[in-house]
């Protein structure tokens, strides 16, 4: 899943231990056409400084295309999802408040009280909350619409074209990041990416092509 990818990331880069940094590569770039099993296994090798730069390069530009692809999926939520995952915000600052709470009593010698079953049941349903909220978003990246819907979500033109307009973005983008690669592998990165944005940008013109002047005003 994305979200858990650029956490994983992002844990790295914060602390960027080599050891950890080969394992992502072969987790999450290898299976990808960005993937090479020579640089895997030169990686494997061992830590010198060309390898830890080439290693770095390659997760950080991870990265930054999975955060990117988060920005369009997160254009398309619909509205109920986009406010379920703020009550997740909230969820988690409630969590760590009690956590640290519960952390503070054991700490001053207290172990039991109905306040601290309180809090910890209260932990536990937050849990089961957030399981769920997380669960919709997991189900909705994968099928376009939410468990509860009896068929796909039909996006707003204002969504669509929020949507167009984020993607046209990326298209001109990437293709200024085309003409300035140096090596094979970032070419064949980027005209992968342009490829995925040029596809989706042509189904979203479609859509927008298909409503009428009363759905919404689509200005080109």
């Amino acid at each position: 899943m994305i979200n858990e990818s650029i956490e994983q990331l992002s844990a790295w880069l914060d602390a960027p231990l080599y050891e950890q940094g080969v394992l992502l590569y072969e987790k999450l770039i290898l299976p990808t056409p960005a993937g090479s099993t020579f640089v895997l296994g030169m990686l494997k090798a061992g830590a010198d400084d060309y390898n830890r730069q080439i290693l770095h390069t390659a997760l950080s530009s991870l990265h930054e295309q999975l955060g990117e692809r988060l920005l369009l999926q997160q254009a398309s939520y619909p509205q109920p999802l986009v406010d379920a995952l703020e009550d997740g915000k909230r969820l988690m600052d409630e969590r760590t408040i009690l956590k640290e709470r519960l952390r503070m009593a054991y700490n001053g010698g207290t172990r039991e009280g109905d306040e601290l079953r309180t809090w910890s049941f209260r932990i536990l349903d937050i849990g089961d909350e957030l399981t769920m909220i997380y669960g919709r978003r997991h189900f909705f990246a994968e099928h376009g619409y939410l468990p509860d819907e009896s068929e796909p979500v039909v996006r707003s033109a204002q969504a669509l074209l929020t949507r167009r307009n984020t993607l046209r973005t990326f298209v001109s983008r990437y293709k200024k990041r085309l003409v300035a690669a140096g090596t094979e592998p970032e070419r064949l990165k980027c005209q992968t990416l342009l490829a995925q944005y040029h596809s989706e940008l042509f189904q979203i013109q479609q859509q927008l092509d298909t409503l009428t002047p009363t759905d919404d005003a689509i200005s080109r």
